[in-house]
């Protein structure tokens, strides 16, 4: 039998016979499998070795792995610290990145396989896989490489656990890593990356519960969508997470990544092994010959989606893992999910759970409703006791809507989210009108829906609400923010006119904050760095910081006065701040991650600099900053138009540059990474279209591109696509993206009959 399994079954066939008390010797188990044998014989022996290690049985003075010197590895710029753990193919180390002074995990090839073509070439293969993937939930790779003495890789240090050690009892907790795990896996695929390998031993969850997958070691490179077609002597991976069609035949294909995907939640949900078998062969043959018993667990829709990657047909599984990300998303957001048939009453349950406090205020007015009804039925007597029920109900209305407010604050703004605050704020303003409370909670109310909708780009019902917040209190900040929306809607005029009010009023204010509005006004209506509004703005701001010099609010603003002018206020130093627009937006975008303004005001300043220099070699470290705060401004933001067109923008230029100073593999990666990112965020029905239209509009620059190669087959895979985000786009810039895909069209035509 030994021609059907695959060097690490052997392996772990072998550990298995030790814990299970056989006194094995190498050399006679190695005798067994004479195919194998020279790979075994090292590999049996560095096991036996790590096995002593973690028995503690090997004594200080002799240590079965050391850690090397910092000269033995090809690059001295890292400083091995103490061994994490090992493998069968290497050891890692925590290590430091001596040239930037950072934690990093480094992963050596062991010594004995050193001289292995086969297994070099399969360790310097995973270095590539995970330096191609750029993703949140891929463990990321920062530098390679290999000499006679030393192969190597340095990765991002995850400081966690392997899934597999961990024990879950919230399902929706699961179901949000399951989502994480599924958006990587969903990206790599996109990548043309099939992991091979999945399971819950690698997928490490970080202290903050974010998962994060790695060991790409024997992951293909799926170039079409032909599978690839493993000999029985090569198959690699773990047998109880093997789909049964890659077991039978060794046939590897996406599909077969989400069976191990599928394989590893039903593991978790279900605190067990997904089959139970009395030796590996009878494992095997349970895999490949019958399904595996569903999922049964409290959370129904999310067994239904394990089961659904878990179908022992890959016809019968999803299309792809995107497919599975949109289920997940669906079903922590308390919606229906495809792999679950849902009667109207489980939706009705569903919605409940969705919106639980219009739930209890829909039956809270129901009550009060029926409570009045009965005490007028009854007479006098009782309607003082309906009265007070009522009031405890208004009470508890009151309360929930309330509690709306608050939490769709603190979530992205999205259109959705602004237009559901609009719809209840009549419900809210009776309630408040009924219990005679100040009409400040009206106001407050009002200022929550107008940013909303200010930052999902919705600005007609921001105006709307910023002019019912000035209808009931009309202050300096009140003004500025309906003044900022005028101008957002092209009012200039009027917009205008608030700004210079608020100056008027207030730049000589002795309150703190309504003279820091001034300055808000006063950079509103500068046109030019060196307008005289700059300098007004500039001496109040110098006096605010003079008193308090770490308010970010006003380091953010002398922020935005250097880079507007940085040779005007360069000399006009403020003692305790930093003269540095770039370092101070950098330092002010890490300190406050949530506040979108201060991250975009930094991609603003790169772009700004991008068109004084075409070329962004000088300042190389602020530009990275800039575009991974980008990058992480997509993320949390993607229904704020500005930070969508800054974000997506800055990466473009870069990527410009870059073709124009020769480099362009590393555009073309960035580009392709800047569309995955993009592919991601749309797939959120949440996301506004500003995701949607900058895709668009990349997928076709590349389209174009793509017509000049020549490659047919990329063409059409591409043209699928763009149809696709058309028919879910509505913004204005609609018939314009189909035009360009006409002209097209007709340009590829002229071409063919030329």
């Amino acid at each position: 039998m030994s021609e059907d399994l695959s060097l690490e079954e052997i392996a772990s066939s072998f550990l298995e016979r030790r814990e299970a008390g056989e006194a094995l010797d190498v050399e006679t188990f190695v005798a067994g499998y004479p195919e194998h044998a020279e790979e075994l014989r090292g590999l049996l022996s560095l096991m036996l070795d790590m096995e002593k290690i973690g028995q503690g049985t090997v004594r200080t003075e002799t240590p079965a792995e050391p850690v090397p010197s910092r000269t033995n590895l090809p690059d001295p710029d890292y400083r091995l610290v103490r061994k994490l753990g090992s493998g069968g193919m290497g050891v890692v180390f925590e290590a430091v990145q001596v040239s930037l002074d950072r934690r990093v995990a480094v992963k050596l090839l062991n010594s004995s396989l050193l001289t292995s073509a086969e297994q070099r070439t399969q360790f310097e293969n995973e270095a590539k896989v995970i330096a191609m993937l750029h993703h949140p939930n891929i463990v990321k790779i920062y530098g390679a490489g290999c000499s006679e003495e030393r192969c190597y890789y340095a990765m991002e240090l995850i400081e966690g656990r392997g899934l597999d050690t961990c024990r879950f009892t919230d399902l929706r907790e699961l179901a949000r890593i399951a989502l994480q795990a599924a958006q990587a896996l969903a990206y790599a695929h996109r990548c043309g990356v099939l992991h091979r390998d999945v399971k819950p031993a690698n997928m490490l969850l970080d202290a903050e519960g974010n998962v994060h997958i790695g060991d790409f070691g024997i992951a293909f490179i799926l170039t079409g969508e032909e599978p690839v077609v493993e000999d029985r002597n090569s198959r690699s991976g773990t047998l109880r997470y093997m789909a049964p069609e890659r077991l039978a035949d060794g046939v590897n294909t996406f599909a077969t990544d989400q069976y191990a995907f599928g394989a590893t939640f039903y593991e978790l949900a279900a605190g067990r092994p997904l089959l139970q078998a009395k030796s590996r062969e009878d494992l095997r043959n349970r895999i490949c010959s019958a399904p595996v018993e569903p999922l049964v667990c409290r959370e129904p829709e999310f067994a239904a989606i394990v089961n659904k990657c878990l179908a022992f047909d890959p016809k019968d599984r999803y299309a792809d893992m995107d497919e599975v990300v949109s289920d997940l998303q669906h079903f922590l957001a308390r919606e229906p999910v495809r792999a679950f048939a849902s009667s109207p009453w489980h939706r009705f349950i569903l919605w409940c759970r969705r919106k639980p406090a219009l739930a209890v205020m829909t039956f809270a007015l129901a009550g009060c409703a029926a409570a009045l009804a009965a005490a007028l039925a009854v007479g006098y007597v009782r309607t003082r006791a309906a009265l007070r029920l009522a009031e405890r109900n208004a009470k508890m209305a009151d309360s929930a809507i309330s509690k709306i407010f608050t939490r769709v604050s603190e979530q992205p703004p999205s259109r959705k989210n602004s237009e559901l605050l609009s719809a209840l704020l009549p419900y809210y303003q009776a309630v408040v009108e009924q219990r005679n409370t100040s009409g400040s909670r009206i106001a407050e109310a009002y200022v929550i829906i107008g940013k909303c909708a200010l930052r999902s780009g919705d600005y007609a019902l921001a105006e709307k609400a910023f002019r019912n917040v000035m209808s009931r209190r009309s202050g300096a900040v009140s003004m500025n923010r309906l003044a900022a929306v005028l101008k957002e809607r092209g009012k200039k005029a009027e917009a205008g006119a608030l700004f210079r009010q608020v100056v008027s009023k207030f730049e000589h204010s002795k309150d703190e904050k309504e003279r820091f509005e001034a300055v808000l006004a006063l950079l509103a209506l500068s046109d030019a760095p060196d307008s005289p509004e700059r300098g007004r703005a500039f001496r109040i701001l110098e006096e605010l910081l003079k008193n308090r010099p770490d308010d970010p609010r006003y380091r953010f603003q002398y922020a935005v006065l250097l880079g507007g002018n940085p040779r005007l206020f360069h000399a006009l130093r403020i003692p305790g701040v930093e003269p540095n627009a770039a370092v101070l937006l950098s330092g002010l975008a890490d300190a406050y991650p949530d506040d979108p303004e201060y991250s975009l005001a930094l991609v603003e300043l790169m772009l700004r600099r991008f068109r004084m220099r075409r070329d962004m070699r000088e300042g190389r470290d602020s530009l990275d900053n800039a575009l991974f705060i980008a990058e992480r401004m997509l993320g949390r933001w993607p229904n704020d138009p500005a930070v969508v067109s800054a974000a997506v923008k800055l990466h473009s230029r870069h990527i410009s540059s870059l073709f124009r100073r020769g480099g362009g593999p590393g555009a073309l990666k960035r580009n392709e990474r800047l569309l995955g990112i993009l592919e991601i965020l749309s797939l959120n029905p949440e996301n506004s279209d500003a995701i949607r239209k900058e895709l668009i509009q990349l997928q076709l620059n590349r389209l174009t591109m793509i017509r000049r190669r020549g490659a047919e087959k990329e063409e059409e895979a591409l043209l699928r696509k763009i149809e696709k985000e058309l028919r879910q786009y509505s913004g204005p810039e609609l018939e314009d993206f189909r035009r360009q895909l006409e002209e097209n069209g007709r340009e590829k035509n002229d071409g063919d009959a030329r």
